[in-house]
């Protein structure tokens, strides 16, 4: 009997990505036998911390988890203690809500094609080298991240951990003449958004896939192309409220990363721009539209790398978007423009859901009579995208084992899915013993 061949393949950090992770390949007698998504980052426990505290805290507390997308962590969580109290926001509080939210995906989307991917593509070592060599676009980047950044200063106080967001409402209502000034730079920004999805659409993926994802997202509640709602549709063909989010996503720990990872019936899934794209491209309109349906996206092609260009194409949605809302919002009467509705406590549980920049993110809380949390679970998109990453890797190495560019290959494949480990780095409990 002969010895089997056994080699290893390790990336010790994948960088260009938000938090830290590896990768670990174990191959034997040349077939993957095994890959491992090692994320790396400080465990936190916020699930735990939030347990004791009255539910107008929870949104402030929770937008601590990431720095990136607390806008949605916010938003999550005033969607479900909101409903646990009854409580239905009118129709300015939701487009202020949504606007704030398409700050944020402006922001993160482009951040990530600009900042993380593009060097990539565009065979830059690094960012230092990306901003000297392709002025332009580190340009386009500058001016759309300070867009986003602009929308939520606005809405929400600062770019980042919002104070003006709660349950119930707004401390303040922004003034039309700050919406109009903020509808111009959307407008002057437009063209260059379009250009960055362009000129991404450009891009062939490197490596090729076996299988296409599982995609999962929310179903938007006003029958357009959004990133709320309470019924979540997957492409196998099925749909579920996001109250029964126990129901189809397990999540386990695994023992090699401080992450927890979600799938359907043990088959891995994938969430973000990419599956919204699949599973409601057709509701997108005028050049967002036009960028969607001229792409490999429209076609069918499911490789995800093409989450970079899904983003993009959600960027000018994004634009659009906003400056439709803030047309409806400073058209709406004044008597119509309400701040935070004092809410009554009640006991009750219920989930909240929203579509991050990286893919759906449920909060799902229970309170008492008092209004104190007695549960909390938050189930992140990176979380529900990991297994898919590792399939994607172990596919991906499998047809091109001795490829020497291997390696930059994976790497670029794992930042395509943009992942945050920050968010993903949750832990519910602390188990101690105590020497005697």
């Amino acid at each position: 009997m002969t010895d089997r061949e056994r080699k290893i393949i390790e990336i010790p950090e994948i960088t260009r990505v938000e938090g830290h992770s590896a990768v670990t390949i174990d191959i034997e007698d040349g077939q993957v036998t095994d890959v491992k998504l090692e994320v790396f980052e400080g465990t936190r426990f916020f699930e735990h911390i939030v347990r004791g505290h009255k539910f107008d805290e929870l949104p402030h507390i929770t937008s601590r988890v990431c720095a990136i997308c607390s806008t949605g962590h916010v938003l999550a969580a005033i969607f479900a203690i909101e409903r646990v109290l009854k409580f239905t926001p009118d129709e300015n509080e939701l487009r202020l809500r949504e606007l704030m939210h398409m700050g944020m995906i402006i922001e993160s989307h482009a951040t990530h094609i600009c900042a993380l991917a593009l060097p990539d593509f565009l065979k830059t070592p690094d960012l230092i080298t990306f901003a000297s060599e392709h002025k332009n676009e580190f340009m386009i980047w500058t001016q759309l991240r300070n867009l986003g950044a602009s929308v939520q200063t606005l809405i929400g106080g600062r770019p980042f951990h919002p104070v003006n967001l709660h349950v119930g409402g707004v401390s303040k209502f922004p003034a039309d003449k700050d919406l109009l000034e903020i509808k111009e730079l959307l407008i002057a920004s437009k063209k260059l958004a379009i250009d960055l999805a362009e000129l991404v659409l450009t891009f062939e993926p490197p490596v090729k896939r076996l299988t296409d994802p599982m995609f999962l997202c929310l179903t938007p509640s006003d029958g357009s192309y959004g990133f709320f709602g309470d019924t979540i549709k997957s492409t196998d063909g099925w749909q579920r409220s996001i109250e029964e989010y126990q129901s189809y996503l397990r999540e386990e720990v695994v023992q090699y990363s401080h992450a927890k990872r979600s799938t359907v019936d043990g088959q891995p899934v994938m969430v973000g721009s990419m599956a919204r794209l699949a599973l409601f491209g057709d509701r997108l309109r005028g050049e967002a539209s036009s960028l969607y349906k001229a792409s490999a996206l429209a076609q069918g092609d499911r490789n995800t790398m093409w989450n970079n260009a899904a983003q993009a194409i959600e960027i000018v949605h994004a634009i659009q978007r906003s400056c439709e809302l803030i047309d409806a919002i400073t058209s709406s009467p004044s008597n119509e423009r309400k701040t935070t509705t004092k809410l009554q406590a009640a006991a009750g549980k219920a989930t909240g859901a929203v579509e991050c920049p990286r893919g759906t993110l449920y909060h799902h809380y229970e309170i008492d009579e008092s209004g104190q949390i007695l549960k909390a679970d938050m189930i992140t998109p990176s979380a529900q995208n990991s297994a898919r990453i590792e399939l994607d890797i172990k596919e991906v190495v499998s047809q091109n084992i001795n490829d020497e560019d291997l390696m930059p290959n994976l790497e670029t494949l794992v930042r395509a899915y943009d992942p945050c480990n920050t968010c993903a780095t949750h832990m519910v409990s602390i188990n101690s013993k105590s020497k005697k």
